[in-house]
């Protein structure tokens, strides 16, 4: 139909692909990634929805939908992209130092430090997903790897106990968990608890360092 100037205003039909809105490309999906990795740290996976996401990200639904069709393949990319990295990282204190538990768990330490001071949502999110009460990534790591990794680690842990490189009174289950909640666990809170705002990420790791080493015996022979 044209216009009294002449001109054709009749809408042509839209060609089906990319949703109207901000420009597609791998910056964008990394923008919205973060995005997402900041919302579910502060909120937790469980009560973030897509709707959300978009809207705090200021697109619409239908542009997150086209690089990810679901909340479910968003966590799987998340997974695969983000968290996985980082646990490669840690992981390989272990492969490093295979007959020296000391030196393992102190590297790994210092890592999930580095990593928590790069990554911002990385301690809440883990203090979020690995301990809270809707462990939703936590159920995409063990239904990705099952139980053969930390089985192993469990039986690696028992044998240092055995040959005396590590203290026997230490519980093989709860070893590592301790050893991650006194890095992440202070790191979680660095950015919203007052108290802590003079805290540096050096001293969490001289901290933890100083609890693995020594732990509060000092203390109790100060009192005797």
């Amino acid at each position: 139909m044209k216009a009294q100037n002449g001109k054709d205003n009749s809408e042509k039909p839209r060609r089906p692909g990319r949703p109207r809105g901000k420009k597609a490309g791998a910056d964008n999906r990394e923008q919205l990634m973060d995005i997402a990795l900041t919302l579910f740290s502060r909120e937790g996976i469980a009560r973030v929805s897509l709707n959300a996401i978009a809207k705090e990200a200021g697109v619409t639904p239908a542009m997150l939908h086209y690089y990810f069709n679901s909340r479910e393949a968003l966590i799987e990319q998340l997974l695969e992209e983000r968290f996985m990295p980082l646990r490669n990282r840690i992981s390989t204190a272990f492969v490093e130092h295979q007959d020296d538990p000391v030196s393992a768990f102190t590297q790994m330490v210092r890592v999930l430090a580095e990593l928590a001071e790069q990554n911002a949502w990385f301690a809440p999110l883990w203090m979020q997903e690995m301990i809270g009460e809707m462990p939703i990534l936590r159920q995409h790591m063990q239904a990705r790897f099952g139980e053969d990794k930390h089985q192993k680690l469990l039986t690696t842990v028992a044998h240092w106990q055995e040959s005396g490189k590590l203290n026997r009174d230490l519980s093989p289950e709860l070893l590592v968990t301790t050893l991650i909640s006194l890095v992440l666990v202070p790191f979680s809170r660095l950015r919203t608890d007052e108290r802590l705002k003079s805290v540096s990420p050096d001293t969490i790791v001289r901290h933890a360092l100083a609890m693995m080493g020594q732990g509060i015996g000092g203390y109790r022979a100060l009192v005797r």
